[in-house]
Parts: structure tokens; C-alpha cells; sequence
């Protein structure tokens, strides 16, 4: 997760999470909260370190998550497993790590209880990486298969006796699956679940859905019935390599299969993203995974607008820049904290 503070910066990250667990206890009184607020405007360092500290929360995941895990067949069956999150696992203990930790732990103690109902010890808690803006990440799984993270991306792994489970909660990853074992690799993101047993393939979670790209080998693809509907029907397809499908939001089912060019196949490994035909929500996400400054939409028209474009990703600023000149939006610039995309022709408010 980036580099470990250092002398000054290391006591705003104390001073951070003394704050964060203060205002997360529910005892902080309007005082103590007029008083974060000028100590987080006071200096730019100490908003970044807030929110250092609120991800290391975050990245523990929902406990609705831990139900699932807890009733996955053979779950907690092979072996005690360890709590990690990408850039602090197999590096030197620092003093950012320390204080990471112990807020990892303090959580791991909030779900002691609820580990207990669901008759799992606590530390049964998934292995959990994510990264931050801009940043990437290859991790080596239990089984000897690899990811790797894009940006703002997060993934939980639950191996167990049965099979190879990894949750991609959001972002993108690309696996490369090893072969000679014989328990089925699954990865569940959203309402869709991909199942291999060796190959390499591509997934990303965006606002446009499930997109899952095969580079080598074949998968399968299911997508269950959303919770919130009365029909139970599961829709299922296997592709090849060079092929994709998505599960989109807000339509039921998969997409039809559609060829994919090896070289558009997690292309962001190689420090390109490239959209062919892909809905301008695609570019926008992406956008705000590799900068610190947001990219909004002032009418959600816009997010399904076709984009089609090849770019290094340290080519965004220069994409949204020229944006007016293949698609009808103009850009706003006139705010320090964000970058508003609005339709062509439209005043700004």
C-alpha cells in the first residue's frame, strides 16, 4: 500500500489513527468533530494519512462477506490462515506497518462475536490485498498462481480443501492459474463467478459491470439471479482464449461472446488502456484509479457514450483534454478538487 511514513510523516499517521478510532468508537462528541475537521484542513498530509488509516479498515471487508466465506464448502479446513494487505506483507516491520496492523487487529476483536455465531474462529478472516491510486501489484497465491492488481482494486482469498476461491470486491486483476492442481479455481465478482482449473484471464469490476477477458486456456462463466429477484435462473457460458463476456448492470444474463485481441487483454499491465467501443464510464473509472484528482459526470447521459482509444496511462490528463473532440462533452477545470465532464453546449453551475 505504498510506502511506510517516515519521521514527521509517521506521527501525522499516529496522530491519524488516534483520530480515526475516536470518531469510529461513536463516543466523539460535535466538539471532537469540529476539532477533526480543523486538524484534517490544517495541512494536506493529514487528510492523506486519515485516509491511509480509513483504508486499512475498509480493506477487511463487509461482515456479509465473512457469512459467505464461513458457509463455502470446506472452508477452514486446510489450515490456519493469515491476514495480509498488499506492501506490508514480507516487508521489514516499520512503524506504519505496526500502527497498520494494530487497526487490522482492532477489527479482527469487533468480529470476534460475530466469528463465533457463525462457529469460525476469528482468524479464519481471508487473506485481503487491495491497492491505491495509481498503484499495482503482483501477489503469489497459496496454491503458487499469481495476480495481479490494477489500481484501486481489491481482492479476498479464501482457499480451502475443496477449491481455489478469490473475491474480486472492485478494480481489476489478472490471473495466471497453476495448472497441476486438481481443486477448482473460482473467482466471484458482483454476481458473476468465473471457474478454471489453469489458464490466464483477465477481470474487471466497473459501473458498467463484469468483464472477464481469456487470454490462454478456457473459463467458464455463471452469473446468478440478482437476490432481488424472484427468478433463480443461472445464465452460463465457456469461453476460449481471445474471448470475452461481460455480466452488465442492470441486464439480466451475459453478453453474447465477442473476440478479444490478445493486445487488449489487461493491456493496463503493460501501461496502456484501450477501449473499443467501450461506454465513456469504462474511461472514467479508470481515470480516477490512476489520478488523485476525481473525474465526475454533471449528467449521467455521458457515462454510456461509446469511447474509442488506445493511450499510455500516463496519457489520461491529455485524454480528458481532448475528450471534446471526439465526444459531445465539454470539461470543466474550474474547481481544485475535482474535473467535471458535462454535455456539450451546457453552462456550467
Amino acid at each position: 500500500m505504498g510506502a511506510a511514513p517516515e519521521n514527521a510523516d509517521s506521527a501525522v499517521f499516529d496522530e491519524a489513527t488516534r483520530w480515526f478510532w475516536r470518531l469510529q468508537g461513536g463516543a466523539a462528541t460535535p466538539a471532537d468533530r469540529r476539532a477533526f475537521e480543523e486538524w484534517r484542513g490544517a495541512d494536506p498530509r493529514h487528510a492523506a494519512a486519515y485516509d491511509q488509516a480509513r483504508e486499512v479498515w475498509d480493506a477487511v471487508g463487509e461482515l456479509d462477506d465473512l457469512r459467505e466465506l464461513a458457509a463455502a464448502p470446506d472452508f477452514g479446513r486446510s489450515g490456519k490462515r493469515r491476514f495480509s494487505v498488499a506492501g506490508l506483507a514480507g516487508a521489514a516491520p516499520s512503524r506504519r506497518s505496526i500502527i497498520s496492523t494494530a487497526l487490522a487487529a482492532g477489527l479482527a476483536l469487533a468480529l470476534i462475536v460475530p466469528a463465533i455465531i457463525y462457529t469460525e474462529p476469528a482468524w479464519l478472516l481471508p487473506d485481503v490485498h487491495v491497492t491505491r491510486t495509481a498503484e499495482t501489484t503482483a501477489i503469489v497465491l497459496p496454491d503458487g498462481s499469481a495476480a495481479e492488481l490494477a489500481p484501486r482494486s481489491k481482492i479476498k482469498v479464501a482457499y480451502a480443501d475443496a477449491e481455489r476461491r478469490v473475491y474480486l470486491d472492485s478494480g481489476e486483476a489478472f490471473f495466471d492459474v497453476r495448472k497441476d492442481d486438481a481443486r477448482a479455481f473460482l473467482v466471484s465478482s458482483g454476481d458473476a463467478e468465473i471457474r478454471v482449473t489453469g489458464t490466464k484471464f483477465n477481470v474487471r469490476q466497473g459501473a458498467a459491470g463484469v468483464t472477464v477477458s481469456v487470454a490462454e486456456g478456457h473459463v467458464e462463466v455463471r452469473r446468478r439471479a440478482s437476490r432481488k429477484s424472484a427468478d433463480a435462473s443461472v445464465a452460463e457460458a465457456r469461453l476460449s482464449a481471445g474471448e470475452e463476456i461481460a455480466a452488465q448492470t442492470g441486464a439480466a444474463g451475459l453478453t453474447p461472446v465477442t473476440a478479444a485481441p490478445p493486445a487488449s487483454i489487461a493491456s493496463w499491465r503493460a501501461g496502456r488502456l484501450v477501449y473499443r467501443g467501450a461506454p465513456l464510464s469504462e474511461f472514467i473509472a479508470d481515470a480516477n484509479r490512476y489520478s488523485g484528482k476525481p473525474v465526475i459526470v454533471a449528467d449521467d447521459s455521458l457515462l454510456d457514450l461509446p469511447l474509442v482509444a488506445s493511450l499510455r496511462t500516463d496519457q489520461i490528463d491529455d485524454m480528458i483534454d481532448g475528450l471534446p473532440d471526439i465526444l459531445p462533452l465539454e470539461i470543466d477545470r474550474s474547481r481544485r478538487d475535482r474535473i467535471i465532464l458535462r454535455p456539450a453546449g451546457r453552462a456550467s453551475n
